[in-house]
C-alpha cells in the first residue's frame, strides 16, 4: 500500500510538473516576474542589512569596542574628576577570566588650535599597544599620512582628515591642545601631527584626536593610575550579548554599557532593518501572489474538461487539489530559485569589495555616522526567511485556483467543448 501511494504521489508530481509547461509562454512570463521580484527583494534585503551591520562593525572597531566601563558620573558631563583606578579594575578582570582584549583611556574635552582655526575635540589619551587591541583607527592611516604615534616625533598627536582640513595643518605641523585640569586650571600642551586618519564615520572623525597617555597625564592633576574609560573588545556581537551581563555583575558599582547602549540610535536602526526587511520582502511577494493566482486560475479554467475527466475516472477531489497545489508550488519555487540565484551571483562579488556610493552621494552618509561603502551580506537567517516567505506565498496563491478546480462538476465539465 505504501509503495502504491508513493508511486501515485510521484506520478502526480510529474504530471503537475508537465502541466506547468503546457503553456510555455504564460509560465515563462510568470516565472520571469517571480524571479525578478525575488531578485529585487533578496538584493535589497542583503544591501539593507549589510549597510547597517557594516556601520555597526565600523563603530565597534573604531569607536566603542563591544563594551565600555566608566565612573557612574562620567558620561553625564565628561567631568575630568569622574575617574577610577586602573589597577583595581585590571586586577578584577584578570581574576575573573572573562574574555576580551582590554584598553584604558583618559577622555579629555578641550580645544585644539592651529594658527588658522580652532576645533572642539575629545582627546583620547591611550597606551598605543593596548589601543591597537580594541580599535582599528591605527589601520585607517594611509601610508602617506604618517603613522600611529611615530617614535621620532615628540608629543605626537593623531588627528582625523576632517580636523586637519579645518585646522589647515599637515604632518609635522604644530598644534596646541587646551583643556581644564582636575583643579580647574587651564592647561595648554603643544603637539606635533604624527598621523592623519579617516574612518567611515564622519561624526567620530570630526570630534576625536588621539594622544599618548604618558605625554598628557602629568598635566591632568589626576591621581596616579587614574583613567576615565575601559574598552573591551570581544570576538563578536553574539559573544558580547553573553558576556555583557557578567561584566555588569562584576562591576556593579560602575557604569558598564555595551555598544548598543552607547549608541542606541544605531542599535535601533539595526533592529528596525531586521524588522522591516522581511516585511518589505513580503510586500514584493504579495504583489507576485496576485500574478500567480491569475495564472493558475487561467490554467484551471482552460483545463475544465480535462479536470472533469480526471474526476470522472476516479481521481478524488483531494488528489486534484494536490495536483493544482503542486503546480503552483513548482512555479513559485522555480521562479524563486532563479531570482535568488541571480541575486547571489550579482551581489557576491561585492561582499568583500563593497558597493561604493561616494560617487553618487559623496560623504553625506558619513556625516551622519553611516558608511558610504555598503558591504552586502548573505546569512542563514536571511535565506531561511526568504524560503519560508516563498513557501507561504506559494501555498496561499494555490488555494483559490485549487478550490476553483474542486467546484467543477465532472459530467458538466466533460460535456464542455
Amino acid at each position: 500500500m505504501k509503495d502504491n501511494k508513493s508511486t501515485f504521489i510521484l506520478r502526480l508530481t510529474l504530471l503537475a510538473w508537465k502541466n506547468i509547461w503546457r503553456n510555455k509562454v504564460r509560465s515563462g512570463i510568470i516565472l520571469g516576474a517571480i524571479a525578478t521580484g525575488l531578485f529585487g527583494g533578496t538584493a535589497l534585503l542583503s544591501i539593507m542589512e549589510g549597510w547597517v551591520l557594516s556601520t555597526v562593525k565600523s563603530d565597534i572597531e573604531n569607536q566603542y569596542s563591544h563594551l565600555q566601563m566608566h565612573d557612574t558620573a562620567f558620561l553625564a558631563n565628561y567631568d575630568i574628576n569622574a575617574c577610577f583606578d586602573r589597577e583595581a579594575v585590571e586586577q578584577k578582570i584578570n581574576s575573573s577570566d572573562l574574555p576580551g582584549n582590554v584598553a584604558f583611556r583618559l577622555n579629555l574635552t578641550g580645544i585644539i588650535a592651529s594658527p588658522y582655526n580652532t576645533v572642539g575635540v575629545t582627546a583620547k589619551a591611550v597606551i598605543p599597544d593596548e589601543e591597537k587591541q580594541v580599535t582599528t583607527v591605527w589601520q585607517q592611516i594611509p601610508d602617506t599620512l604618517g603613522t600611529y604615534f611615530a617614535e621620532d616625533v615628540r608629543n605626537p598627536i593623531v588627528i582625523s582628515k576632517k580636523i586637519a582640513d579645518k585646522l589647515k595643518v599637515k604632518l609635522r605641523s604644530k598644534i596646541v591642545f587646551t583643556f581644564q585640569d582636575a583643579h580647574g586650571d587651564m592647561q595648554s600642551i603643544a603637539f606635533r601631527v604624527g598621523g592623519i586618519y579617516k574612518t567611515s564615520n564622519g561624526m567620530f572623525d570630526a570630534g576625536n584626536v588621539f594622544v599618548r597617555y604618558d605625554d598628557i597625564f602629568v598635566y591632568t592633576g589626576l591621581p596616579f593610575g587614574a583613567v576615565h574609560e575601559t574598552a573591551v573588545r570581544l570576538a563578536s556581537i553574539e559573544e558580547c550579548n553573553l558576556v555583557a551581563p557578567q561584566f555588569k555583575n562584576l562591576f556593579s558599582e560602575m557604569d558598564v554599557q555595551d555598544w548598543s547602549e552607547l549608541n542606541s540610535g544605531l542599535a535601533l536602526s539595526l533592529k528596525w532593518t531586521m524588522f522591516m526587511g522581511p516585511i518589505m520582502l513580503s510586500i514584493f511577494l504579495l504583489a507576485l501572489a496576485f500574478g500567480i493566482i491569475n495564472t493558475m486560475l487561467m490554467a484551471v479554467l482552460e483545463r475544465t474538461r480535462e479536470i472533469g475527466m480526471l474526476g470522472a475516472i476516479g481521481m478524488s477531489k483531494g488528489k486534484i487539489f494536490s495536483m493544482i497545489m503542486y503546480e503552483t508550488m513548482f512555479l513559485t519555487l522555480l521562479g524563486a530559485v532563479v531570482g535568488i540565484a541571480v541575486a547571489v551571483a550579482t551581489i557576491y562579488p561585492t561582499l568583500e569589495s563593497g558597493i561604493d556610493l561616494s560617487g553618487f552621494i559623496g560623504d553625506d552618509f558619513e556625516d551622519f555616522g553611516y558608511s558610504s561603502i555598503i558591504y552586502p551580506i548573505f546569512n542563514v537567517r536571511m535565506m531561511v526567511q526568504i524560503v519560508v516567505l516563498v513557501i507561504i506565498t506559494g501555498i496561499l496563491s494555490a488555494i483559490y485556483p485549487a478550490r476553483k478546480a474542486l467546484k467543477l462538476k465532472s459530467l458538466e465539465a466533460i460535456r464542455q467543448v
